[in-house]
């Protein structure tokens, strides 16, 4: 595992009960990371790490009465693009080998088998359709 994927893990891990960590710099890092390291042992532990972060941001949105639909969401899309972007093969997704990250997904735990992402990766074309549809007008009042 690349040495910056476990010295985050290990500066994570440092903060004792109470301390306030910086959780937007955490996800910060673990983004940046991501683009930069392209193994997989490292990719699967930043994912670890900001499935943590996150974890921790829904525990804190529960306790303040945050908006906890929009931040699963994002963090719906943002493990999406974590898996597409090691899912490509000379800038293009290759289908066969988001089939492969998504079922190593399904295995550990970290996605459901009818996840859209998965559902597509096993070529169900519609799968992200409830996404593009357009929302329904809503009626102007007078």
């Amino acid at each position: 595992m690349d040495q910056r994927v476990t010295d985050l893990w290990n500066r994570l891990m440092a903060y004792n009960e109470g301390d306030a960590i910086p959780l937007a710099a955490f996800r910060d890092e673990v983004l940046q990371l991501h683009e930069a390291i392209t193994d997989e042992e490292s990719r699967i532990g930043l994912m670890r790490i900001f499935n943590l972060v996150c974890d921790l941001v829904a525990v804190h949105l529960e306790e303040t009465g945050g908006d906890l639909h929009a931040f699963a969401a994002h963090r719906q899309s943002q493990i999406w693009m974590f898996l597409r972007a090691e899912s490509l093969l000379d800038g293009v997704l290759d289908r066969s080998r988001l089939r492969d990250v998504t079922g190593r997904e399904v295995q550990a735990g970290r996605m459901t088998p009818d996840d859209p992402l998965r559902l597509y990766a096993l070529g169900d074309d519609s799968a992200f359709a409830e996404f593009l549809e357009a929302p329904s007008a809503q009626p102007t009042r007078h």
